[in-house]
């Protein structure tokens, strides 16, 4: 798939309330069309003082491998900071643009996103989720796909 990213937003939203037990956790589309996909991130804290971060890699289905491959140009986001964990659950995201897809082919576009709870330098976990749909309370109302086809 021949394609270049052109410009990137970062979308933040952050809950301040303390944490009890873990937030919600997921990864989704958030934004697909127009050139344009989004993956975002609900973050659980835990209740610690660590940072969370998370990364976003855009990944396109190859027909003729039929396996999820990074996107060419630049797949990923950088390290995205999503907050303290002390909160319940942080949300944060990437939006990446596509180059007009050429007339009569379709991509099909997912995102994978690694979460990341840091103390200082050092990373006390980490987990990687694959985008699906269905999740509750994606920020500014947006949707949430596992996948987005752009045509």
């Amino acid at each position: 798939m021949r394609r270049h990213l052109i410009a990137t937003a970062l979308v933040l939203a952050a809950s301040a309330a303390p944490a009890q037990a873990a937030g919600p956790q997921w990864a989704t589309v958030n934004v697909c069309g127009q050139g344009a996909v989004g993956i975002r991130a609900s973050i659980p804290g835990d209740g610690s003082g660590k940072q969370m971060y998370a990364q976003m890699t855009s990944q396109w289905l190859n027909p003729a491998t039929r396996a999820w491959e990074p996107v060419e140009g630049s797949p990923s986001s950088p390290w995205l900071s999503a907050g303290r964990a002390d909160q319940n659950a942080s949300q944060v995201g990437w939006t990446f643009q596509f180059d007009p897809v050429p007339a009569g082919r379709s991509y099909s576009i997912r995102g994978v996103a690694v979460l990341a709870w840091k103390r200082g330098a050092t990373v006390a976990r980490q987990q990687t989720l694959v985008t699906s749909g269905g999740a509750l309370g994606v920020g500014d109302g947006g949707s949430s796909l596992g996948t987005c086809t752009l045509r």
